[in-house]
């Protein structure tokens, strides 16, 4: 079986396309060029023959006699058009050359006139382009002859001129394509190849291209394509570890304080129950992280779901201040509520309340002294709630990156503080799906304040 041949390079495409579309328009200008000339001169030769005829005959109209014809016909030997000269019956009175076949079937009938012109043009099927001038009151007619041979081989050389000139201009035309398409290529050829790169994971690719133009604009955009690849490479690795990490903490407490209870080493019941105690804390932090994985995950695939229903907002804040109070009063932190009477709204109570506790755990995390105020108030067609804390802040350059998803401001911060990176993305997300907005305002070593309008 035969195999199409396949083109892979699109320099060599650009190539054939350019060259075709040159090659054509080449043709049909060529073609125009050459009716236009040989038109051009055919018919100035026609023009020419009825002019010198016309001349000839206005001689002989004034003297139309022996010696004038014999004037007429040295005039027109020796050069390219011939003469002839009749009398009103067609009888030849005198001719530059003898008369051929072609020449004497052109001739007029004895019994018709003729108001002069042409009478013979078609210069490829015929020997001679023939004109007749009418001599006087009837005296007789001037006939002019322009051999066609002399005119075919002009046309001839016209035509190979053309078609050296053309496949010069061809060949021209080919290099500078081939050139051009190399010149337009060759950024495309080292974008391949950076994208190649970063399909191996080297994602930080430089491409050398100028401009502004589409091209240009691409390149760009591979290379911004290839620095967030790999801030979400690094995201993605150190979430990985904080994750492993977050994970490896509470199941080497519960594994390790579960075989204590089942080896029966604890004596005193106030010691076991302070076991399982601890037990039950890791197994709700492990929980929590599995949770915010699970909504991450359905975030990604667009299945992230709120299901509304008319409920307060004011026993979701209590029963969160309520079961995070123990985590504050360890630290020595105060809370502080400003509750206001506040409508009811259409919302996802669950993920209302796992909103609220994110937001207050984070403030109890990064909140090392002082107080963590909650406030909620009513604002015409607006609920306003505002967590604040007096704790480590946020500097400017992290603030708006904070809701990105495994964003951690700083490592070894989170280690010691606990948090995967995925808390305030998914905060963010449930707002959104309410139809809210969150906003906040932070100050390095001063604390920070979370801010959410829900529509009423």
């Amino acid at each position: 079986m035969r195999r199409k041949l396949k083109v892979k390079s699109i320099s060599i495409k650009l190539g054939i396309l350019f060259s075709a579309i040159f090659i054509a328009l080449l043709f049909i200008v060529g073609s125009i060029l050459y009716g236009v000339f040989t038109n051009l001169f055919v018919d100035y030769i026609k023009q020419d023959l009825i002019v010198r005829g016309n001349n000839h005959a206005n001689v002989l109209t004034t003297q139309f006699q022996q010696e004038t014809i014999q004037h007429v016909v040295e005039m027109e030997t020796g050069v390219f058009t011939n003469v002839l000269i009749t009398d009103a019956n067609q009888k030849i009175l005198d001719s530059s050359v003898v008369p051929d076949t072609d020449m004497l079937a052109h001739l007029l009938p004895v019994d018709e006139s003729h108001s002069g012109g042409m009478i013979e043009e078609d210069w490829k099927e015929h020997d001679y382009l023939i004109s007749v001038s009418p001599i006087g009151q009837g005296y007789g007619y001037v006939y002019m002859y322009y051999p066609t041979s002399i005119l075919r081989e002009i046309v001839l050389v016209i035509n190979i001129i053309m078609i050296v000139t053309g496949l010069g201009i061809v060949l021209l035309a080919f290099g500078l394509i081939g050139l051009m398409s190399k010149m337009i290529t060759k950024p495309l050829i080292l974008m391949k190849e950076a994208t190649n790169k970063m399909a191996l994971g080297k994602y930080k690719q430089q491409i050398p291209v100028n401009g502004e133009d589409e091209v240009a604009q691409l390149g760009k955009s591979i290379q911004s394509l290839g620095e967030q690849l790999k801030e979400y490479e690094d995201s993605r690795n150190e979430f990985l570890a904080t994750v492993s990490h977050e994970l490896r903490t509470p199941l080497t407490y519960i594994k390790g304080y579960s075989d204590i209870l089942n080896k029966g080493i604890v004596k005193s019941e106030e010691e076991k129950a302070e076991l399982l105690a601890i037990i039950n804390k890791e197994a709700k932090r492990i929980s929590f992280l599995v949770n915010d994985l699970f909504d991450m995950s359905k975030l990604q695939v667009g299945e992230f779901t709120v299901n509304k229903e008319l409920a307060n907002l004011t026993p979701i804040i209590k029963k969160v201040i309520t079961n995070l109070k123990p985590e504050a009063d360890k630290k020595e932190i105060q809370f502080l509520t400003y509750l206001s009477d506040i409508p009811d709204i259409h919302m996802d109570q669950q993920r209302m309340e796992q909103v609220i506790y994110n937001l207050v755990e984070n403030a109890i995390k990064y909140t090392n002294e002082g107080t963590i105020s909650v406030k909620t108030s009513d604002m015409n067609d607006l609920i306003k709630i505002e967590i604040k804390d007096t704790g480590i802040g946020i500097a400017d350059a992290e603030r708006e990156k904070i809701w990105e998803r495994f964003y951690r401001i700083d490592q070894s911060r989170t280690r010691k503080s606990g948090g995967s990176g995925l808390g305030l993305y998914v905060v963010k997300n449930i707002i959104e799906a309410h139809n809210g907005d969150i906003r906040i305002e932070s100050k390095e070593n001063e604390g920070s304040t979370f801010t959410i309008y829900l529509k009423k």
